[in-house]
């Protein structure tokens, strides 16, 4: 959660920036007068600056040429936002040092891009540096919760962090993870070229957008061949995700396919989600063989144990006698689910206290425990 100051005399714009900004899980503070918060920026220095240009007294403009003077200052990321749209403007504002600019009136999505745009470049990863993990969720079960765990896992590690997070959804149609997030599907994976055309550019104009800053590759909602998307293209995605992503979450669909076998041995962390059912148990087995004749392995492994009905099914010792393997993560039959699906909002990113959220956000503390120590 970034802190992040925004400086407009025009009050009502300026709740609603902070409204926005505060439902994308930044801690936000409202300043209508540009002296005082000159004075607020030099005593107390936020992550972020997001400033109007036309004030009286002192115009956004010299704020910015000030900041820029102020020794400290020099690296605070300023995004300008106002009514005036033209190139002079957007050049002057660039000029008085601001690191972007946004013309009124500015859409949620537009504005949480910009600002999680500029925090990022502060820690953006370069050759050498450490690089961002990848978890795969997989199983060849449908039916068994794997989408809401994956989008659930993605969004908890957006708000615990406030770095940048990509889920990615390789099923070959229907975008149901961005019907979870409720996102209009206006691009996909299947929008991209070929693998050796794709470049960061291309990759990050088809990137969806929440509310919360997290980003979705979706799937396709006009359906597409099982064997799509290609074994070189989800490679180059993900290699490229790779590079300027903290986490990248994939969302695997229940076909062994060659997107499917792309994405295993690129994963760090490979998560099987079965449910407590006899096929689910069986298919988990068959598929373990699969990937040990293939030589797949992960530098992590776990089973999660996902019950998606209220009925009775087989008890946990009975999975893992089954499975011949300890299953790290039990999940109960959540209530809330339900109404989360409905309403288009992950759990974890509402106040829920319910077991799916809880484990979610336990798995995610681990994940980020494991980022900080390569980054560190």
């Amino acid at each position: 959660m970034a802190r992040i100051y925004v400086i407009d005399d025009d009050e009502q714009l300026l709740r609603m920036v902070g409204l926005m900004l505060e439902r994308g899980g930044h801690s936000v503070t409202l300043i209508n007068n540009p002296v005082k918060g000159l004075e607020e920026i030099r005593a107390n220095k936020p992550d972020l600056l997001v400033l109007d240009v036309m004030m009286p007294d002192m115009s956004g403009h010299d704020i910015a040429r000030q900041i820029r003077a102020t020794p400290g200052l020099e690296n605070l990321p300023i995004l300008v936002l106002t009514a005036r749209s033209q190139q002079i403007d957007k050049e002057t504002a660039l000029a008085s040092g601001a690191n972007d600019y946004l013309s009124k009136p500015v859409t949620s999505q537009e504005l949480i891009e910009r600002v999680d745009n500029l925090l990022s470049q502060k820690s953006i990863l370069v050759p050498g540096a450490s690089k961002g993990l990848i978890v795969a969720f997989y199983g060849l079960r449908g039916g068994v919760g794997r989408t809401t765990l994956a989008v659930n896992l993605a969004g908890a590690l957006r708000r615990l962090s406030q770095e940048e997070i990509c889920l990615v959804d390789l099923s070959p149609s229907c975008g149901q993870a961005a019907m979870h997030l409720r996102l209009q599907t206006r691009s996909s994976w299947a929008e991209l070229p070929t693998a050796s055309e794709v470049e960061w550019p291309i990759l990050k104009n088809r990137l969806l957008i929440h509310p919360s800053g997290l980003r979705l590759l979706a799937s396709p909602l006009d359906p597409k061949a099982p064997s799509m998307p290609s074994a070189e293209l989800t490679q180059r995605v993900l290699n490229l995700l790779r590079d300027r992503m903290a986490v990248t979450i994939v969302d695997l669909p229940p076909v062994y396919s060659p997107a499917f076998e792309a994405a295993m041995e690129a994963a760090d962390v490979g998560l099987h989600v079965i449910g407590p059912d006899v096929i689910s148990v069986q298919t988990a087995v068959q598929l373990n063989r699969k990937l040990v004749k293939l030589g797949i392995t992960f530098r992590q492994k776990s089973y999660i144990l996902n019950q998606t009905s209220a009925e009775a099914q087989l008890p946990p010792a009975t999975v893992e006698r089954g499975l011949n393997a300890r299953v790290a993560f039990q999940i109960s039959y959540d209530t809330h689910q339900a109404r989360a699906l409905a309403q288009g909002v992950p759990l974890t990113l509402t106040s829920a206290k319910s077991p799916l959220p809880i484990l979610m956000h336990r798995m995610a503390d681990v994940l980020w425990h494991r980022v900080a120590q390569k980054s560190g």
